[in-house]
C-alpha cells in the first residue's frame, strides 16, 4: 500500500511524534467507533455512547508537523479504537506517522516510520459519519465554572469508591464537593475555593447533581495528560470537563467530555 500525496488527497497530515498522537486518542476511545472531522483549522475527533456522554479531542495544525486539508466539511466514521492500537505499536518518541485520505468511501491510510527504518502501514475503512449527539451546551446557560489544576483532582477521580454507582457533585462559590455512597458507607471529598488547586471560580447559583461513576472514570486518561481543567455545569446539570494538554513549544490540545446527570430515579 502506497500513501498518496498531492492534489489527489483531501487529507494529508504528518506527525513526527506518533506516541503523542496515540496518547491523545487514548483519552477519548471509550467506544470502538467514532467520528473524525477535518477542517483547515484542525481536527476534531468525537466519540459518544449514544445517550449519556460525548468526548471530543481538538487538535490544531501546530500539533502536527505538516497539515493539509483540501476540502470543506470532511466527516468520517472510523474504527478509532483500532487506529489507536495501530498507533501504539511503535515505542519511543522518535517515530513518525503520515495520514492520507483521498475522498468519500476511500479508506484512511496511515504509514508509521520507525526510527530504525521499519515501516508499518495500515488501511482503515471509512463510512459517512453518524449524526452526533447534540448536548446543546450553551455558554449562556452555564451556572458554575471552575478553573482547576488537575494534580489533586486526578487522584480524587482515580480513588472514587468503585462500589458506588454514582458520584454526587455539589457546586458552590466556596467549595467543590464529591460524595460517593459505597458498600463501606459515605465518602465526601471537598476542594475549597481557597485551595491552590482552584485558580478561579464563577458561580451564579449553588447546585448539585449526580453522575454515573463509570462515565466519570472514562476521564482518567485525560487527567493523566492534562495540566489544567475547566469544569462547567449548565442549568440542566450537563457537566462539561475541558482538559488542556500542553505538548511544549506552544502546542496545546484540548479534550472535552460532556456528561448528562442521572435522573433522581436512578439514585
Amino acid at each position: 500500500m502506497e500513501l498518496e500525496t498531492g492534489q489527489s488527497t483531501v487529507i494529508e497530515i504528518k506527525k513526527d511524534n506518533v506516541k503523542e498522537l496515540a496518547q491523545v486518542l487514548k483519552t477519548v476511545v471509550f467506544k470502538d467507533f467514532g467520528m473524525l472531522y477535518a477542517y483547515d483549522s484542525g481536527l476534531k475527533i468525537t466519540v459518544d455512547d449514544g445517550a449519556y456522554q460525548q468526548a471530543n479531542a481538538f487538535l490544531k495544525p501546530p500539533f502536527f508537523s505538516d497539515f493539509k486539508v483540501r476540502e470543506d466539511n470532511i466527516s468520517l466514521k472510523l474504527p478509532l479504537k483500532t487506529i489507536y492500537e495501530f498507533l501504539s505499536i511503535p515505542e519511543g518518541y522518535t517515530n513518525s506517522v503520515k495520514m492520507s485520505y483521498s475522498g468519500m468511501f476511500d479508506p484512511l491510510k496511515l504509514l508509521i516510520e520507525e526510527s530504525d527504518g521499519c515501516v508499518i502501514r495500515g488501511k482503515f475503512n471509512s463510512s459517512i459519519a453518524d449524526q452526533e449527539l447534540d448536548f446543546e451546551f450553551d455558554d449562556a446557560t452555564v451556572v458554575v465554572t471552575y478553573l482547576l489544576k488537575t494534580q489533586v483532582l486526578k487522584e480524587i477521580f482515580k480513588d472514587f469508591d468503585d462500589t458506588s454507582k454514582t458520584v454526587k457533585m455539589q457546586f458552590s462559590k466556596s467549595v467543590l464537593c464529591f460524595t460517593t455512597f459505597g458498600e463501606v458507607g459515605e465518602t465526601i471529598v471537598s476542594i475549597p475555593s481557597r485551595s491552590l488547586q482552584m485558580e478561579s471560580v464563577k458561580c451564579s447559583e449553588e447546585v448539585e447533581y449526580s453522575y454515573h461513576l463509570n462515565l466519570l472514570q472514562r476521564m482518567n486518561s485525560a487527567f493523566a495528560l492534562a495540566s489544567k481543567l475547566v469544569l462547567r455545569v449548565d442549568e440542566r446539570g450537563v457537566l462539561s470537563c475541558q482538559f488542556s494538554i500542553d505538548h511544549g513549544e506552544g502546542r496545546i490540545s484540548y479534550i472535552e467530555f460532556l456528561t448528562v446527570p442521572t435522573a433522581e430515579t436512578d439514585e
